[in-house]
């Protein structure tokens, strides 16, 4: 399809005349860099919008895109359809006005926008996509909306910080309908690789309402803490080094038997049963353990293959609490020996060794002991270590810091639940750096 002569020409017209101005050079010798960019940029993005602005109200009246609409609207089940105006804002905050064909009678239970152009352009609640991933990412980047909304206003975007959430939330709902593969690139495969996953929980608050009503008759609510169980998959090359060639995946939900349910639909699409190896950092929760081991397995995981580590520096919290109860003279060395088989993973010298220091010690009910030995396949880190495996959940531990304790833990700070999760999936594709394969793969 060509652009029509007459528009051709407006917009050759507009270029020249931003190109050839003199008056650039006299504002940049004049009045600096500083003042020459900051116009520059507005003229170029005035430019912008008006090229945006012509083709758009073009395409919208032309035979070719209502036939288009037309097949969309077919597709979905949308019928009487007629033309009405609609609005879409583009990335940079400007609003253009077009002809769109909107859909009067809709399916029971369709819940998407009616006008056709919106569905075929993913420009739900009038907002192009590039405007919404600019929302986005900047509100889960930055620690408010209230700051989104002054990094907009700096590069000349005006918008309220409801526009921000709604734009936000919209983008976010839709990558949510295909969640596993919406940031995975195309035929992504864990193949070969030493691939590492750390399970591990955060902590937000969550605004819940209830039945009660103060003295202005506002609805009152609760404010309870909820845990997001968190996941990372990443790969480790030969020398126990985080692979650069991976990019980290992140997501999280509510509920332990969601979180393996997720994680579990992720491994499958990367065909885990093709890893040279698959590792497991946790700590001693054993939710974890009696629940992903099965999984890996039902996936076709060789039992080989699978490397379960409890982490080391829980690991030795617990061997510090166990300090405590040491009685004999001896405590420093016996403690110092608790240390070295620990890291062995010598659990029967772990045995010997605290009979010894707590001689009247009933090994069958004594808790310390009791978590190493539910353990004691998983901290061999002596030999983790000659093998350049991890011993540590870092990985994890960062990402719950970076990912939800940065920008959803924050002091008189409350989400909804379906929020908070949305924008938590998001702030972890953009740390992740898969931001663009994600919207690649949403307008594709």
């Amino acid at each position: 399809m060509q652009i029509p002569q007459s528009i051709s020409k407006i917009l050759k017209r507009e270029l020249n005349q931003l190109l050839c101005s003199t008056e650039w050079l006299n504002i940049l010798l004049e009045e600096g860099l500083y003042k020459f960019e900051q116009q520059l940029h507005k003229a170029i993005t005035g430019l912008y919008d008006r090229i945006a602005g012509l083709l758009i109200e073009y395409l919208g009246k032309s035979e070719i895109f209502e036939v288009a609409q037309r097949i969309m609207a077919k597709e979905v089940g949308l019928k009487k359809l007629e033309f009405r105006s609609v609005k879409v804002q583009l990335r940079t905050g400007t609003k253009i006005k077009y002809d769109s064909l909107y859909a009067k009678k809709i399916p029971s239970g369709y819940q998407n926008t009616r006008h056709l152009s919106e569905l075929i352009w993913r420009s739900d609640k009038g907002a192009s996509p590039m405007y919404k991933s600019l929302c986005c990412l900047l509100s889960v980047l930055c620690p408010s909306f209230e700051v989104t909304k002054e990094l907009l206003r700096y590069q000349g975007i005006t918008a309220n910080s409801n526009r921000i959430r709604s734009a936000s939330l919209s983008l976010s709902s839709e990558c949510m309908r295909d969640r596993v593969c919406v940031q995975l690139e195309s035929g992504e495969s864990m193949k070969d690789k030493h691939v590492v996953i750390g399970i591990d929980g955060g902590r937000t608050r969550i605004k819940k309402y209830t039945d009660i009503k103060d003295s202005k008759r506002e609805q009152q609510f609760d404010t309870p803490w909820i845990e997001p169980k968190m996941f990372v998959i990443t790969t480790y090359d030969e020398q126990g080094r985080i692979s650069k060639e991976t990019r980290p995946i992140y997501d999280s939900t509510f509920g332990d038997e969601e979180m393996v349910e997720l994680l579990s639909q992720y491994l499958k699409v990367l065909e885990i049963e093709k890893a040279q190896s698959v590792q497991i950092l946790a700590d001693g929760a054993l939710w974890i353990w009696n629940r992903i081991i099965p999984m890996l397995r039902e996936l076709g995981v060789d039992k080989d293959k699978i490397i379960e580590t409890l982490d080391y520096y829980h690991a030795t919290e617990h061997l510090n609490d166990l300090k405590d109860y040491l009685e004999n003279d001896e405590e420093d060395k016996i403690f110092t020996k608790l240390k070295e088989s620990l890291w062995k993973g010598d659990i029967s010298k772990m045995k010997r060794l605290i009979k010894k220091g707590i001689p009247d010690v009933d090994l069958k009910k004594f808790n310390p002991y009791k978590y190493f030995y539910k353990n004691r396949n998983r901290i061999d880190y002596q030999s983790l270590k000659e093998q350049n495996r991890a011993c540590g959940s870092g990985i994890i531990e960062s990402a719950i810091r970076r990912i939800i304790n940065l920008r959803f833990k924050g002091p008189s700070t409350f989400w909804f639940p379906e929020n908070v999760e949305k924008l938590i999936y998001m702030r972890g594709i953009a740390l992740s750096g898969r931001w663009e394969i994600m919207m690649n793969n949403l307008t594709s």
